[in-house]
């Protein structure tokens, strides 16, 4: 949550007036305190979610770790980097959280902690950041986040581009059926009235309904507006996120899917937070924060539970459901040999390799199965609509 505080800072005498982030106003008051701050009072600021959430939508922390690590390299010190990166000509909320940053670090704070109050880096970020402070490898440590966040972008383009084009080829045989039933098939309606043949029940059900959608099409229309209206509130309030999230990890063939694409992000944050010096409990209570999903958060809070009771890493994953066999024994080979990350990163691969081959061999399933469903739900329509046509030729052949 955001608060806005009124303290006087150490080692002056006026009154400033800041908003920082925190858990509570008691762990804001912390940091104050820690930087020795005067503390005068803390209120919440309204609205804290909503301006949370765009902040973390509109900043692109990938470009800003770039950014910041060029400058780093070019041997800038932090401060003077980040206020490099203030001094440039940025929309309100990148100006915002750099002032945000500028505070906390003139008051003393250590860069990881100055990130943690700005409320839009990731807790991966964050502890890579507070690992390289005690190293004194932050460049690295921004280039290590930078193949992390490009390895997940890049899944998530895949599984992006895998969807878009069966939602177009869905999105068009809407469109050819709406035309078809609001324009074309009540200009025939009008000539089967007079036919003295009787119409098969399919082609009645389509006049109907083309009759129906013509009579009441602003009833319909405010309907379908009205029900988009409270799916969009549902998906905000977060029972769409808890929907998709279900679907995800329950629906047998998609589940196997997102499986890999969930184990390629743990493994590949793990791998990255073991070669910032976290120990692996330490790294799997940050991963708890990644926001897995209900299933993988268990998984982990299992894993932890074994590997303080002295069970191996390896068995403790693989009892945990967080490998196969071919993982497990890459693990155990990692707690022999000391290179623990390494194959933390190659597992990560894996997945990401079996993601990326799930999802070419649906879309190649997938796309050519899903346009001929809509290609026969259009000819059928197609077909409906000139039934009474062919059974009249057919009558007429018959009298002859």
């Amino acid at each position: 949550m955001e608060f806005a505080v009124r303290h006087v800072p150490a080692g002056s005498d006026s009154v400033r007036d800041d908003r920082l982030s925190g858990t509570n106003a008691t762990d804001v008051s912390r940091q104050l305190q820690r930087s020795g701050s005067v503390v005068l009072s803390i209120e919440p600021v309204a609205g804290n979610a909503r301006q949370a959430w765009t902040r973390r939508r509109d900043f692109d922390v990938a470009w800003w770790c770039k950014e910041l690590e060029t400058l780093l390299r070019a041997g800038m010190t932090v401060v003077e980097a980040i206020e490099t990166l203030a001094a440039g000509g940025e929309a309100d909320h990148r100006r915002e959280i750099h002032q945000r940053l500028m505070g906390r670090l003139r008051q003393g704070a250590a860069l990881s902690d100055a990130l943690r109050s700005a409320d839009v880096f990731p807790d991966v970020l964050i502890a890579g950041v507070a690992a390289s402070e005690r190293s004194s490898r932050l460049p690295d440590a921004l280039a290590e986040y930078q193949s992390y966040h490009e390895t997940l972008a890049r899944l998530r383009r895949q599984a992006t581009s895998a969807a878009l084009y069966p939602a177009m080829v869905v999105a068009v045989g809407m469109v050819v059926s709406l035309f078809l039933l609001l324009y074309v098939i009540p200009r025939f309606s009008r000539m089967y009235g007079g036919l003295p043949q009787q119409m098969s029940p399919a082609t009645e059900f389509v006049l109907k309904l083309s009759a129906l959608l013509r009579d009441h099409g602003i009833w319909v229309l405010l309907g379908l507006l009205g029900f988009g209206a409270v799916a969009w509130i549902w998906g905000r309030s977060g029972g769409g996120r808890r929907l998709g999230a279900w679907l995800l990890e329950e629906l047998g063939p998609v589940a196997r899917v997102w499986s890999h694409f969930r184990l390629a992000q743990l493994y590949q944050a793990l791998a990255l937070l073991i070669r910032g010096g976290y120990s692996l409990d330490e790294s799997i209570h940050i991963a708890l924060g990644m926001r897995l999903g209900l299933r993988w958060t268990n998984a982990l809070d299992a894993t932890r539970v074994h590997i303080a009771n002295g069970r191996a890493a390896s068995v403790a994953f693989a009892d945990a459901g967080l490998t196969d066999a071919t993982s497990e024994r890459l693990l155990a080979v990692g707690e022999r040999s000391g290179a623990f990350d390494q194959v933390l990163q190659v597992v990560a691969q894996r997945h990401t390799q079996q993601f990326s081959t799930l999802v070419e061999r649906a879309t190649r399933i997938v796309e050519p199965l899903l346009l001929l469903l809509v290609a026969v739900f259009v000819g059928a329509l197609v077909v409906m609509m000139y039934m009474p046509i062919f059974d009249m030729a057919g009558g007429l052949g018959g009298s002859r």
